[in-house]
């Protein structure tokens, strides 16, 4: 009749996996037969003849042939009458099918949601290895899109994707010809040497952290001023403060056959580590020396519910962006992060972080943290771009460590003083335990945007990098990524929307696993 229902049989596995039959005829038979009207891959399961489907109104029931068996939605089953998405199983382990019934008059297209769920239960009951049922996925999903969704939303989806590519082809090629650049200009180290005498590495020393203080001043008064002036700054930053992580980790290198680590051959009398008359450190990947380790610190900020992290690139793989570090790898080592964790305002025991992507055309990272899932706020990613001249709020961990020892009180100042063998983890711990972390605010003018980046005027430094640009609403406009002293001390900042295109990707990257075991 005109106006019944469409029904028709989806072959989610066998030697016609993917396709689709649309049913005519009041009674249809199944099985192995060639001459049947619905033929399954040939089976040990499988009869020749092995159920029936008789037309009842507007759908079919199902006749099990005797001594067959048939699975309809997981139960053994020898008659049912079908409804729209039934999965139904030829046999233990054999051929599945999945009834649909579309309206009269359709073109009796799949939908995306039936598309996309096809394309999952076929690389699901597929008898093939983990990694060949993932490129079943991979491979199949696309392919169904195109042939089996209806012809409007396969031409909608080809322009969508058409967009995309030229889109992304042009973000990646300003993107890097920006990072390329700004790795040129600002990341410039002499040897390893230098690697090791980084800020991170050497300590705290009191004359430094002196000038630290009085390197704070300017900063401070600026918080002091963004916090008078106005309100909206003043909510902006209690609020979102609380989510701003402050990241702290060391990595080294490994010879990637043995994995023995690269050392120091020994230390002096000082505990430092032992030269040659050249004036650079003896290291070896034998002996029993320290572990040769660079520290570094960052910014991050929380993302998602269950603990999902944004940072840079550069802050999480830095020695992707260190000369210094490069010579070593050129040597034919491999880099290893010996130690990865966080800290948060008001919470005094740090936690583990591990990273879950990273971009490749764009300096921003997704980094993981199970240990605050669901007991901090998420900082909203905005869904606009700022205007030019739009008022922003930086906030961060500039300088890292040393300083949030410079804005601490004499009595703490004076408890470092008296335990000077304190080393990079135990100052970061003694900070946590007495509440002196806190990232630091500054606000500043958008000056410029672009699909690529945002160019503001807020003060920021090394180790701001991977905080939050907010507007005004508490929103996350961009991703604090360089300082390009050229331009008078503005700062760059990866759009949001570009970390939100990343947190989406890392999200799937869970979800496709678990409809693949």
């Amino acid at each position: 009749m005109a106006n019944d229902p469409i029904p028709v049989i989806v072959h989610l596995s066998g030697l016609r996996r993917g396709t689709t039959q649309r049913l005519r005829g009041e009674i249809l038979r199944i099985g192995t037969s060639p001459e049947l009207e619905i033929r399954v891959s040939p089976e040990p399961c499988v009869a020749e003849r092995h159920a029936t489907l008789h037309r009842k109104l507007d759908t079919y029931e199902l006749l099990v042939e005797p001594d067959e068996e048939v699975w309809i939605n997981g139960e053994k089953r020898p008659s049912a009458e079908l409804a729209s998405g039934d999965l139904l199983e030829i046999g233990r382990d054999g051929p599945i099918l999945r009834f649909r019934l579309y309206p009269a008059g359709s073109d009796a297209a799949k939908t995306f949601t039936e598309a996309f769920s096809d394309c999952i239960d076929c690389a699901r009951y597929s008898t093939d290895s983990k990694l060949n049922r993932a490129a079943l996925f991979l491979t199949g999903a696309p392919r169904e899109m195109a042939t089996q969704t209806s012809r409007s939303f396969r031409i909608t989806l080809l322009t969508l994707l058409g967009a995309l590519v030229l889109t992304t082809g042009y973000l990646t090629f300003q993107s890097l010809r920006l990072e390329h650049r700004l790795s040129e200009e600002v990341l410039k180290v002499e040897g390893i040497s230098q690697l090791l005498e980084s800020d991170d590495n050497r300590g705290l020393e009191p004359e430094e952290l002196d000038a630290v203080r009085l390197d704070l001043l300017t900063a401070l008064e600026r918080v002091q001023a963004l916090e008078d002036r106005s309100t909206a700054p003043t909510r902006v930053v209690a609020s979102a403060s609380k989510s701003v992580v402050l990241l702290q980790g060391a990595y080294g290198f490994v010879e990637p056959t043995s994995g023995q680590p690269l050392r120091f051959v020994g230390l002096d009398a000082d505990g430092l580590p032992l030269r040659s008359p050249e004036g650079a450190p003896l290291l070896s990947l034998g002996g029993d020396g320290p572990i040769l380790e660079s520290f570094f610190t960052g910014t991050a900020f929380v993302a998602t519910v269950d603990g999902l992290l944004i940072t840079n690139r550069h802050v999480v793989l830095p020695w992707e962006y260190d000369d210094a570090a490069k010579m070593v790898l050129s040597q034919g080592l491999d880099p290893v992060m010996r130690r990865l964790q966080g800290y948060l305002p008001g919470v005094t025991e740090a936690f583990p972080v591990t990273m879950v992507l990273a971009s490749d055309g764009a300096d921003l990272a997704v980094l993981e943290c199970s240990g605050i899932t669901g007991t901090v706020p998420v900082l909203p990613l905005s869904n606009r771009s700022p205007d030019s001249g739009e008022e922003v709020i930086v906030l961060g961990y500039p300088t890292g460590i040393r300083a949030l020892v410079a804005r601490t009180d004499e009595s703490f100042m004076a408890e470092l003083a008296n335990n000077r063998d304190l080393d990079f983890w135990a100052v970061a711990a003694l900070l946590a335990q007495n509440g002196h972390i806190a990232p630091l605010a500054s606000r500043g003018i958008v000056a410029q945007v672009t699909p690529a980046a945002l160019v503001y005027d807020a003060e920021t430094t090394r180790g701001g990098s991977g905080g939050p640009v907010l507007d005004l609403d508490g929103r996350v406009v961009a991703v604090t990524t360089a300082i390009v002293p050229e331009f008078g001390g503005s700062n760059l900042g990866v759009p949001a929307e570009r970390a939100r295109e990343l947190v989406m990707r890392a999200i799937l990257g869970r979800l496709v696993p678990i409809y693949l075991r």
